[in-house]
């Protein structure tokens, strides 16, 4: 517990009053949960899905989540992560009015409980909903509330140096970083990194943390294995900073592993930072005390740079280093996810002439693209707001090729160094959802297609989710490919993604391009199909 008061003072000495609270959650969880078990394994795959997926008028939305998983996925992931499933707002659940209950379209506590793989979720504890009860209570003028926000009264905010102070804070948005709202009589401006529904949360106040911390105990009590600390960079302000890595967001991080240590050493703390990468793996700390697990984004839009411009250069410089990192720590390896396709992670890497190249190819395919506000007002591309089936269309290739390039693609990231992560549209090849678009408004929406339950799939996407699942099974039976066995990156042709995993070597290799490749290794020749995903053993 030392280490966790020291982490409680460095946020503010008032939190030390925390103390009890927080030890007297520890002992109660503690009795009730099984140490047993490395903190990696081979069998390690998680499914994103958001908890409204698979809808039906005869069972809850999670109870068709559970029959997804055991029918069409045949059970073969230890872990699935829900999306936010708490009630909401806007932004298709992370903007939480609080983060205790279940919505009631989703289902009950009982149904994430039964989840039969391990839970993974969202700690969204950077904000919350403009209409959550905490917030409501603060635009009262309950003073007790409003400190757990950050607000700032009319004169100040109108006030020059504060105008330049919050100049300079770097976000992932366009829209205003502070917004007006009534208290009482009074106009009061409150910081909303995210948009003026998502209402920032102030961790330096202890009434604030103290909730934060019965969320995330309550997560642990249902079953939660993995927690997802949800735009993790952005969680500490202090004004005349940037309010990006704030090393005081670093030690709410550490608090949050030193419980889970207390707890069971198998919890892991998983922060999503869609930042440039050597940002983003500061959250491993010194290797052993803050997160376990970081979140891979150069790995997506370096792989799709290989396959729109047909050369593995850039992916291999960056997969030469970038798996060399701690015993304790790993990568969750991804392409796609629910936010479409980050950008960030190119930056240092790709050219911009490349990356605008990138953002137009989505474009003609009836993609959008997000954008940022850096410290100096530009805004530059953030993310591809398109699905990954839809960004990698082409007509003239035959069917089969086209389920080898998506399918070999996504699985890509199973095979690499750290636990791989699926987005469930990953298994049918989805377009882009035009009409959820058309309809919202959001361009996020174009890759959040909800689907009915039972499923009605069409050829493709059977073929797709069959070679998916096929592509799992080999993955859990190979023990080279451990979350931490190790890794060699081949230069075997510029055309294919290649490399060696394990002590006793199998060969990976993946063909970017649109026609064959040859290779050769460790005395071996491989012709490779256009985008044939190759895993063969050398031994």
């Amino acid at each position: 517990m030392n280490k966790i008061k020291e982490l409680l003072e460095t946020l503010n000495p008032q939190m030390e009053e925390l103390i009890p609270f927080i030890n007297e959650n520890i002992q109660k969880l503690k009795s009730n949960i099984s140490e047993s078990g490395s903190l990696y394994s081979t069998d390690q795959v998680v499914l994103i899905t958001y908890p409204d997926q698979f809808q039906s008028e005869d069972r809850s939305y999670l109870q068709n989540l559970d029959k997804f998983l055991e029918n069409e996925m045949e059970g073969e992931f230890s872990h699935v992560h829900i999306l936010p499933f708490y009630p909401w707002t806007s932004d298709d659940g992370f903007s939480p009015i609080n983060y205790h209950e279940v919505c009631k379209e989703y289902g009950e506590w009982s149904d994430v409980k039964s989840l039969n793989p391990g839970k993974m979720v969202d700690c969204v504890f950077n904000h919350l909903s403009s209409k959550s009860p905490l917030f409501l209570k603060a635009l009262d003028g309950d003073k007790k509330y409003m400190d757990m926000f950050h607000f700032f009264d009319d004169e100040t905010y109108k006030d020059k140096s504060f105008q330049e102070n919050i100049s300079k804070v770097v976000r992932p948005r366009t829209s205003p970083l502070l917004t007006p709202f009534k208290v009482g009589e009074k106009t009061m401006h409150v910081w909303t990194t995210f948009g003026p529904d998502q209402v920032d949360t102030n961790i330096s106040n202890k009434d604030m943390v103290k909730y934060l911390l019965e969320c995330f105990f309550l997560y642990i009590e249902k079953g939660a294995e993995f927690f997802r600390v949800d735009a993790v960079p952005f969680m500490w302000k202090e004004l005349g900073t940037d309010c990006s890595h704030h090393e005081k967001t670093h030690a709410f991080v550490k608090l949050m592993r030193a419980i889970a240590q207390e707890i069971n050493p198998k919890l892991l703390i998983i922060t999503e930072s869609n930042v440039p990468h050597q940002e983003n793996i500061t959250y491993w700390g010194n290797g052993s005390d803050e997160a376990h697990v970081v979140y891979n984004f150069s790995f997506a839009p370096l792989l799709l740079h290989g396959m729109t411009f047909g050369n593995n250069q850039l992916l291999n410089q960056w997969a030469k280093d970038v798996f060399k990192i701690p015993d304790e720590c790993a990568f969750l390896n991804f392409t796609s996810t629910h936010d479409g396709i980050g950008l960030r992670g190119l930056e240092g890497i790709a050219s911009e002439d490349d990356v605008l190249a990138m953002c137009s190819h989505a474009k003609e395919r009836g993609g959008k693209i997000g954008m940022k506000t850096g410290a100096n007002g530009e805004q530059k591309p953030y993310e591809l707001n398109i699905t990954w089936s839809s960004y990698l269309e082409d007509k003239e290739l035959k069917e089969d090729e086209l389920v080898r390039k998506i399918a070999n693609s996504h699985a890509l990231a199973m095979f690499l160094p750290g636990i791989g992560a699926h987005y469930v549209h990953n298994f049918f090849g989805t377009k882009n959802w035009q009409e959820g678009y058309e309809k919202s408004g959001i361009p996020r929406r174009l890759n959040r297609k909800k689907f009915s339950y039972p499923l009605d799939l069409s050829g493709h996407e059977t073929s797709v989710m069959k070679r998916m699942l096929d592509l799992i099974r080999k993955k859990k039976s190979f023990e080279q490919f451990h979350p931490k066995a190790s890794f060699e990156v081949l230069e075997l042709n510029p055309g294919v993604f290649s490399f060696l995993r394990g002590e006793s070597p199998v060969l990976v290799a993946f063909n970017l391009e649109n026609k064959k490749n040859e290779i050769e290794c460790k005395g071996k020749s491989f012709e490779l199909a256009p985008y044939e995903l190759l895993i063969q053993e050398l031994s």
